[in-house]
């Protein structure tokens, strides 16, 4: 976004300056460790108050754009983690990398009634399911919010095998011998709800990713199901497939 583009009459709450800092950032192609311009050059170019400059900032500080050196400034922090779309397995399973660390933790683990989603998704096949909810961190900073249902009839007493850190999809084939044959994933990009916000950390104008999947075994038949919630700002996306 350019100086020159700014509407000089427009009052900017801090939801737009938040807005406007990232399209400066994209902009001027700023990377990680670039600094921005202080908050006074910041409430030249926004035309606002060093209160809403603060808060901007203070807001995108949170949600992992922005990070503060006490004594040297506001820099642009980590860059946004990639995500393969055609992975089978979970999109957390193998991005723990040299420079990143993969963190999960379980908001809840419950058993629930089948519901009209659930019976579209399985063929009204099973009457019952577990609801896994867990957060995914990135360097402890929230990356996703992921919902799981596992049938109890292909999956009696996994919730006792669940950890934070295990893989369910290792559980699933080491202890119930289910091997995966086919997902199906769709994406949408949504604004959050006030629980997904609450889990986040984020407000009503961060733009997420909901990737929406079912899994099939080797009968054709769906075996699991998963919704999650990425931060868009914080994932790269990215598509690969080897033409044969």
């Amino acid at each position: 976004m350019e100086k020159d583009n700014l509407n000089r009459d427009q009052l900017y709450l801090y939801e737009e300056i938040m807005t406007g800092l990232k399209q400066y950032i994209d902009t001027h192609e700023l990377k990680e460790g670039d600094r921005i311009p202080t908050e006074k050059e910041l409430g030249d170019l926004f035309k606002a108050s060093r209160i809403s400059i603060r808060r901007a900032i203070k807001e995108l500080v949170e949600e992992g754009t922005l990070k503060i050196v006490r004594g040297k400034g506001t820099f642009v922090s980590a860059p946004r983690k990639e995500i393969h779309l055609l992975d089978l397995q979970g999109f957390s399973e193998g991005l723990t990398t040299e420079n990143d660390t993969i963190t999960k933790d379980i908001i809840s683990i419950k058993k629930i009634k089948s519901n009209p989603d659930l019976d579209r998704i399985f063929n009204s096949q099973y009457a019952e399911y577990i609801e896994l909810v867990r957060k995914v961190y990135r360097n402890d900073q929230a990356l996703s919010l992921d919902y799981a249902y596992l049938p109890t009839d292909l999956y009696p007493g996994i919730e006792d095998k669940i950890t934070p850190q295990s893989s369910t999809f290792s559980i699933i084939y080491d202890d119930y011998g289910i091997k995966f044959k086919k997902v199906n994933k769709n994406l949408e990009f949504i604004y959050p709800d006030e629980e997904v916000q609450g889990q986040l950390k984020v407000n009503s104008l961060n733009l997420l990713v909901l990737v929406d999947k079912v899994i099939y075994g080797e009968n054709g038949l769906p075996v699991h199901y998963s919704k999650y919630y990425l931060i868009a700002e914080r994932v790269k996306l990215s598509l690969e497939h080897n033409i044969t």
